[in-house]
């Protein structure tokens, strides 16, 4: 499984399923940049491995930051090999639920598009190309169950969102195949992140009953598959989505 060597970026990478997948990729043997709107981990990395990994700010509403970012961190740390999109949003109204198809609104489909869809386009555009020169790169997209099929707890528009992300997944694996560069995409269902538990302990044991496993996922569960995908023995495996939901989503 191991390729290591390779510098990897996450997005959305100081908690949850980033966080988690940063420190399997270290684990792996990689360097790995974790960033994040506030620069900060909300979490711990193990010191055993805290030398290869680097923490930055970067804001995914601000795509006009992207290609400076990029530039300076290949003047830093090199090109990049391995990009994880996985920050996104998935905005509630004032009651704290996602809207529905009578109550959604535009702003809220332009402001979720943007971090969920628009943000990771952009940013791989700044990546391929020096990935392309190198002929190798993996690319894993952040994707959701409620893109793939329904969600009982999110709205249209992040739905909408993550069906786009996996619809990019597939632009990018075919168009880039050629060049030794895979792109997959990660569906994972109801895990234990900070976004799930915006909807509370209560509705959490509920989704869990009826989840065939019994239970919501963790984060390193789906980090593991992320590693999976970045490593050198996954160079035929492009264009999927693989389902991480505990048996609820079957394709």
């Amino acid at each position: 499984m191991h390729s290591s060597g390779k510098l990897a970026l996450i997005t959305g990478g100081t908690r949850g399923i980033g966080l988690a997948s940063g420190i399997e990729l270290l684990r792996q043997g990689h360097t790995v940049v974790l960033t994040g709107r506030s620069g900060r981990v909300h979490g711990d990395i193990p010191e055993a491995l805290s030398s290869r990994a680097h923490v930055m700010s970067l804001d995914m509403t601000q795509p006009d930051t992207f290609g400076p970012f990029v530039n300076k961190l290949a003047s830093d740390l090199g090109d990049i090999d391995i990009l994880v999109n996985n920050a996104g949003v998935s905005l509630k109204n004032a009651r704290g639920l996602s809207n529905g198809v009578l109550t959604a609104t535009a702003a809220e489909f332009d402001d979720t598009m943007r971090v969920n869809a628009l943000a990771p386009m952009l940013l791989a555009q700044h990546v391929l190309p020096r990935m392309r020169e190198r002929r190798w790169g993996r690319i894993v997209n952040i994707a959701s169950l409620a893109g793939r099929s329904k969600s009982a707890v999110s709205g249209p528009t992040y739905m909408m969102s993550k069906a786009a992300l996996l619809a990019w997944t597939r632009a990018v694996a075919l168009e880039m195949a050629p060049y030794g560069i895979t792109c997959n995409a990660i569906a994972p269902g109801r895990v234990q992140t900070d976004m799930a538990m915006q909807g509370g302990a209560e509705l959490n044991a509920r989704l869990a009953s009826a989840i065939p496993v019994g239970r919501i996922g963790q984060p390193e569960e789906v980090a593991y598959a992320v590693a999976m995908l970045c490593a050198e023995a996954a160079a035929f495996t492009t264009g999927a989505c693989l389902d991480i939901n505990g048996g609820v989503f079957m394709s």
